[in-house]
């Protein structure tokens, strides 16, 4: 009787935690397009215009706000739903494929660490950065522009881009493995790993509208695949 209550107790943790990931895929999901609403208000459609820092810091607050709440959301939802996504898909196909996995799991853990260092740099110095140089003198406005031409160049160009060689190793392996076991949307995943590549290589030669377009794709196609794995997940029946 004893065993049977464990099996039971364990298979309905189990159940609860394959709802817990799809719902966190979901909002996740939700929350990732989110960012991208609020970082296009926050440049009003030109993404560019942040690393003009004589443009950007001039404008409305209301700009810099919402780009301040873009980097909250954005770490929502392209970042750490991946680490309960991760993990959960980590021990689903960890038996069957191996160490890959294993290799594969480090990678997005060290995406959601770059993704939300780069977040943070920007949410903690846009606002303090656009008051120096809404309030200070000549000197002060060219401090200010040359720092925050650093940070912008830092996370985006820096850390996002150097996202692609781990996020992209991770899409291509664990969406490579799902396909072999017989899960959804394997396919699609292994299509984001390779535009995270893509975007890496384009960023690092300098292809900026390139790496643009590709980055169009993967804003669109992440969370689209976040948002049909948690749907999967969540009405998957127990067994």
């Amino acid at each position: 009787m004893h065993a049977l209550e464990l099996r039971m107790t364990h298979s309905l943790f189990a159940a609860n935690g394959r709802r817990l990931v799809g719902w966190v895929a979901i909002i996740g999901a939700l929350l990732g397009w989110t960012t991208v609403g609020l970082y296009g208000a926050a440049t009003g459609g030109d993404f560019s215009v942040v690393f003009k820092p004589e443009v950007f810091l001039t404008l409305p607050s209301q700009a810099h706000t919402y780009l301040h709440w873009a980097m909250v959301v954005d770490t929502l939802g392209f970042y750490l739903p991946f680490l309960i996504v991760g993990g959960y898909l980590w021990s689903l196909l960890r038996n069957e494929h191996g160490a890959i996995i294993d290799m594969a799991t480090l990678c997005i853990v060290t995406y959601v660490a770059m993704g939300i260092a780069g977040a943070s740099i920007l949410f903690a110095t846009v606002s303090p950065l656009a008051a120096l140089h809404t309030a200070g003198d000549a000197l002060n406005k060219a401090a200010s522009e040359a720092a925050w031409l650093a940070v912008a160049n830092a996370a985006q160009h820096g850390l996002w881009i150097m996202e692609g060689p781990v996020m992209g190793f991770w899409g291509l392996v664990i969406g490579k493995a799902m396909r072999a076991s017989g899960m959804a949307y394997g396919r699609l995943l292994m299509v984001v790993g390779a535009c995270y590549i893509s975007a890496f290589f384009t960023g690092v030669l300098g292809l900026e509208e390139m790496e643009g377009i590709i980055q169009a794709v993967f804003f669109i196609l992440l969370p689209l695949w976040a948002l049909l794995t948690g749907i999967a997940l969540s009405r998957q029946r127990d067994r």
